[in-house]
C-alpha cells in the first residue's frame, strides 16, 4: 500500500515462531480515535438475526476502530469480524462477520468484546463454510467444543500461547509486527500509530502464537520476511466502504491484502501470505 512506509527490524525468535518488528514511516502523533472503548455495542439484528452481520453502534464522542479478526462473543453465536471498519461517534452501522460456533443459534441480542482475536487460518478465509472447516481443524487439534466453538476449542491451548510470548513486548515507536512460522512469513499487520499496535498487541501476538504451539522450531529468515513485504507493492487493491474510512482489498499469488484508509493514511494494514502452508492447506 503506498501510504506505508515500512522498515523492517531484527527478529526475535521463540520456537516456531519469529517475530519482526515493522516500523511505519508514515506515522501519526494523533490518531483521532479510538480503539479499546466501552462506548461500541455489538447486537444481533434487530427483528431477526443474521449469521453474517450484526450492528454496531458507537455511543462515543470519537470513532472507534473495529479490527479484521476481532472474536465477538455471545449473542445468537460467536463471531469473527471480517474487516476493519471505523464506526463514526453517534453512528451505526452493519458489520460483515463470520461465525466461530457452527453448533449454536440462540442465546442473548449483545456481543461481549473479549479482547480476543481469530487465528490468521481463520481470518484469511472469507466462505463461512470454510471458517467452520477451520474451526473443527482447531478442534482436532485442540479441544473438542459442544458447540463447535473456536473460542472454547483454543482456550486451553491458549496458555501454551501465551508462554511463547512470556516478556515479549513492542519496541519503542513500533507500529506493527510480522510474524513467522516454522521459517515462513505468515502474517504482517501495521497500524497508523505505536499506540494502537500497543492496545492491539496482546490479542494478536496471542493468536499467531496458538499456530506456533507444537509447531516445527525453524527461525524466518530476514530474507523471506523482506521478500515478502516487498511483492505487496505490486498487489493491486479495490475500495470499499468502511464506516467512515474506506476499506481496500486486494489479492496476488503470494499474499491477501486488506486496509483501511482515513483522513490520507492507512490506519490498518494486513497481509497474509497465501502460500504458508496454514493458509494454503
Amino acid at each position: 500500500m503506498k501510504l506505508l512506509d515500512l522498515h523492517l527490524g531484527e527478529p526475535l525468535h521463540r520456537g516456531a515462531l519469529s517475530l519482526f518488528p515493522v516500523w511505519n514511516g508514515a506515522a501519526v502523533a494523533s490518531r483521532g480515535y479510538d480503539l479499546r472503548t466501552s462506548d461500541l455495542d455489538v447486537s444481533e439484528r434487530a427483528g431477526s438475526a443474521v449469521v453474517g452481520e450484526l450492528v454496531v453502534t458507537n455511543a462515543g464522542k470519537r470513532p472507534a476502530l473495529l479490527l479484521e479478526g476481532e472474536l465477538l462473543e455471545g449473542g445468537q453465536q460467536h463471531r469473527v469480524c471480517s474487516r476493519s471498519v471505523l464506526i463514526d461517534a453517534g453512528s451505526s452501522l452493519v458489520l460483515d462477520v463470520s461465525c466461530v460456533e457452527q453448533g449454536r443459534w440462540s442465546g442473548a441480542a449483545r456481543h461481549h468484546r473479549g479482547g480476543r482475536r481469530a487465528p490468521t487460518s481463520v481470518r484469511a478465509v472469507r466462505d463461512q463454510s470454510a471458517v467452520w472447516a477451520e474451526v473443527n481443524r482447531y478442534e482436532q487439534r485442540y479441544d473438542r467444543s459442544d458447540t463447535h466453538s473456536l473460542l472454547d476449542a483454543t482456550r486451553r491451548a491458549q496458555e501454551a500461547a501465551n508462554a511463547l510470548l512470556a516478556g515479549v513486548r513492542p519496541l519503542p515507536h513500533q507500529c506493527g509486527v510480522l510474524v513467522g512460522i516454522s521459517g515462513q512469513p505468515l502474517l504482517l499487520e501495521v497500524f497508523d500509530s505505536p499506540r494502537t499496535l500497543a492496545s492491539a498487541w496482546q490479542a494478536l501476538l496471542s493468536s499467531v502464537a496458538l499456530d506456533a504451539v507444537g509447531a516445527a522450531p525453524v527461525a524466518t529468515p530476514g530474507r523471506r520476511a523482506r521478500r515478502f513485504v516487498g511483492r505487496l507493492e505490486s498487489v493491486s487493491v479495490v475500495e470499499q466502504p468502511a464506516g467512515a474510512a474506506t476499506g481496500v482489498r486486494g489479492a496476488s499469488p503470494y499474499a491477501h491484502l486488506g486496509g483501511l484508509l482515513w483522513r490520507d493514511r492507512a490506519v490498518h494494514a494486513v497481509a497474509v501470505n497465501r502460500r504458508h502452508e496454514l493458509v494454503a492447506a
